[in-house]
């Protein structure tokens, strides 16, 4: 017999996946008029930075401790300018290549910090494998992989950065990336804030 408790169980769940098949309904829409018709406008919201990032972090939190990672979230609570699909892909991005580069028993950290000019600063940091100082100026091209074999067979094409690098740039911002072999990885996304043009 199907009890009542396990019926609402049951309905929260295809909810979420109802929202959730919305949420990349939408996305899907925005990525195709940023790569295709390369569009520049879209409109910035106004959004907490800590609910933000919670939610971004907390939508893979599975998926890194699954891996046997250490995932820690750290943000202020302040207002910054963004479109949260889109920035959404940037920061799950980050944090599955910081997956992919951590081995089991490492730690992943993901920190949002308001900066005085009303921008704010994002970081995704490994304890992983590092990344080469000669490769670092050209992860961000398209189709490029630091590691061919390794980005191939967990899946990767090598579009996630050119792709996070055009989305940063649409909000005015940087991307910087800090490593050294055997010492990890720190991605930093530099909003310069904005007032939703």
């Amino acid at each position: 017999m199907i009890s009542i408790h396990n019926v609402h169980y049951a309905l929260k769940y295809i909810m979420d996946i109802f929202r959730e098949g919305k949420r990349l309904e939408a996305l899907s829409g925005k990525l195709m008029e940023l790569i295709v018709l390369d569009r520049r406008d879209f409109p910035l919201r106004l959004v907490s930075l800590r609910a933000f990032l919670e939610r971004t972090g907390n939508a893979l939190r599975p998926v890194l401790e699954g891996a046997g990672l250490r995932f820690t979230i750290e943000a202020e609570e302040t207002p910054v300018y963004l479109e949260p699909e889109l920035m959404e892909t940037v920061c799950l991005n980050l944090l599955d290549n910081a997956r992919k580069a951590t081995p089991p028993g490492g730690a992943v950290t993901l920190t949002g910090q308001g900066t005085e000019e009303g921008g704010c600063v994002i970081r995704v940091t490994d304890t992983g494998r590092g990344i080469p100082a000669e490769e670092l100026g050209r992860i961000t091209e398209p189709f490029y992989m630091v590691d061919k074999s390794r980005s191939r067979a967990q899946g990767g094409a090598g579009l996630g950065l050119a792709l996070c690098k055009r989305i940063v740039a649409l909000h005015g911002g940087t991307l910087e990336f800090h490593s050294a072999p055997g010492e990890g990885t720190t991605v930093e996304i530099d909003l310069k804030g904005g007032n939703g043009v």
